[in-house]
């Protein structure tokens, strides 16, 4: 089982991964069926363990697909000001916001984040609040309109190779 690192999760836990992003509240005998039909035996309560593990050291977003709602998802990517402090300063103030996700890194962009609103003009509204930020010197945005979600390709060892 995984110790923390990404590089230990295995093929079980990307199976059982699979299973939970195609159905979230599948049983635990369903998840045991599907993997022994990948050729691994584990009892309903290995499954469970395995499982209760996997919440430990993960944050799973089960995501509905764009298409058939009535809210959009916008993606922001946000460009912070080089003056100290700034980037702390934003992404405090965008966590704050109503966004679902909020990272921080290094890259293109100095912020990410993600949110669901009800209309484009939440989604203007958004914008505009994120523009405003003192700190904020750009925000690049897309509206999600469809999504190819292929968990085979989610932390797969080749990958983490």
């Amino acid at each position: 089982m995984s110790t923390g690192k990404i590089g230990d999760i295995d093929e079980l836990d990307r199976l059982i991964l699979k299973v939970l992003a195609n159905d979230p509240r599948a049983p635990y005998s369903d998840i045991a069926e599907a993997i022994a039909e990948e050729g691994h035996e584990m009892s309903s309560e290995g499954i469970r363990y395995r499982v209760s593990k996997l919440l430990d050291q993960t944050s799973i977003f089960f995501l509905l697909s764009p298409g058939g709602h009535d809210w959009e998802i916008v993606r922001l990517a946000i460009s912070v000001s080089d003056e100290p402090g700034a980037k702390e300063a934003a992404f405090e103030a965008v966590s704050g916001m109503p966004f679902w996700l909020v990272c921080r890194g290094v890259g293109s962009y100095d912020l990410y984040a993600a949110a669901t609103a009800p209309s484009n003009v939440e989604v203007d509204s958004l914008l505009r609040e994120v523009e405003e930020l003192d700190s904020v010197v750009g925000v690049d945005y897309s509206i999600e309109t469809q999504r190819d979600t292929n968990v085979d390709d989610y932390l797969s060892p080749e990958q983490l190779s």
